[in-house]
């Protein structure tokens, strides 16, 4: 089976001679190379490869920054660190970030073969994945979606991405185990026959765990949202009355659970499709219409500036100028002075 191993050393003659190290320790092994962490992360977003070999000392992002960087990707990347004694102590922070092993410089192939065979045989040991959990896991949700309960599905969802897609898993194996997951929750709704399921089964290649979970996410609100349109729910309608709404009651102190629950919706669902629909969360689409009614207001010379303020529902005069002039870039007053008002 074809292997990648990654190299990353700002030293070109360094690259090259593990580079051919690699190649010479078995024919199925291909190897990458990259000059600093920034040119190591792009190769990991186009391909992830099986292990890589990073050295300390880099320009632009050096192994410590990139080793923390797969880290918080949740990418399980094997990581060998080569380097010099002199960074050995520097290296050291590197556990904290999974790195398996440490060489120094120069390495021989009688120190750095043992470990790749090591770490590619424990690469292969994988756990087995439990379909009968994911089958389990999926009638719940399958019960979610059938009874339009989108707060038990948002739960579902974050659990399995919490339990599930943890640090230790392989990313390339979520391709399979998501596709055929929902391949069988788009049968199991089908079968109900009220209405026809689809869901996209060809996801692109998941390179890291967010991708993955990203996909998950995806899908599962999809299918939510085809329930809720074959219910005869008219999300554009239904949110052009949300909007008009708040618009009504910009002044007042009003929360995405109070509109939520005018529409007839459940406010992580309000949220989830309100800013799908206005590229805008709920906080932020009321700030920017109170400015717009400010601005209104301030273009009225009989307005004193302090009271257009608790107007638009800030009673505080200092609060309200800094939103003003965060949305603005100016002070309520700056504006003011620009219209050649007084």
């Amino acid at each position: 089976m074809i292997k990648q191993i990654l190299i990353v050393d700002d030293e070109p003659m360094v690259r090259m001679g593990i580079a051919k190290l690699v190649r010479q320790c078995n024919p199925d092994f291909r190897a990458g190379v990259a000059a600093n962490g920034v040119e190591a992360l792009e190769q990991i977003a186009r391909q992830r490869p099986d292990i890589m070999l990073t050295d300390i000392r880099m320009p632009k992002m050096d192994g410590l920054a990139l080793c923390k960087q797969i880290h918080e990707m949740k990418v399980n990347i094997p990581i060998v660190v080569i380097s010099g004694y002199d960074d050995f102590a520097y290296a050291q922070k590197c556990l904290t970030y999974g790195v398996k092993e440490y060489l120094l410089k120069p390495v021989t192939e009688h120190e750095l073969y043992p470990v790749l065979n090591k770490l590619l045989v424990q690469q292969d040991v994988q756990a087995p994945f439990s379909f009968y959990k994911m089958e389990e896991w999926l009638e719940r949700v399958e019960a979610a979606i059938m009874t339009a309960n989108f707060e038990t599905l948002a739960g579902l969802l974050q659990s399995w991405i919490q339990e599930e897609m943890t640090e230790g898993s392989q990313v390339d194996q979520w391709e399979r185990v998501l596709t055929d997951g929902m391949k069988i929750l788009v049968k199991k709704l089908n079968n109900h026959g009220f209405a026809t399921f689809t869901a996209n089964v060809s996801p692109e290649q998941f390179n890291t765990i967010a991708c993955a979970s990203q996909y998950l996410q995806t899908e599962l609100f999809s299918l939510y949202n085809q329930l809720f349109q074959w219910r005869g729910g008219n999300q554009k309608s239904l949110f052009e009355e949300a909007k008009s709404y708040i618009d009504e009651h910009i002044s007042e102190e009003l929360s995405l659970e109070e509109v939520a629950d005018k529409m007839g919706l459940a406010p992580t669902y309000f949220s989830y499709i309100f800013k799908k629909m206005t590229n805008q969360t709920f906080v932020q689409y009321r700030m920017h219409k109170r400015i717009e009614l400010a601005k209104r207001l301030l273009e009225m010379p009989h307005y004193k500036v302090v009271d257009v303020g608790v107007t638009i529902g800030y009673q505080n005069y200092p609060y309200f100028t800094k939103i003003f002039k965060k949305v603005t870039g100016c002070s309520p007053t700056e504006y003011r002075s620009m219209l050649g008002i007084k």
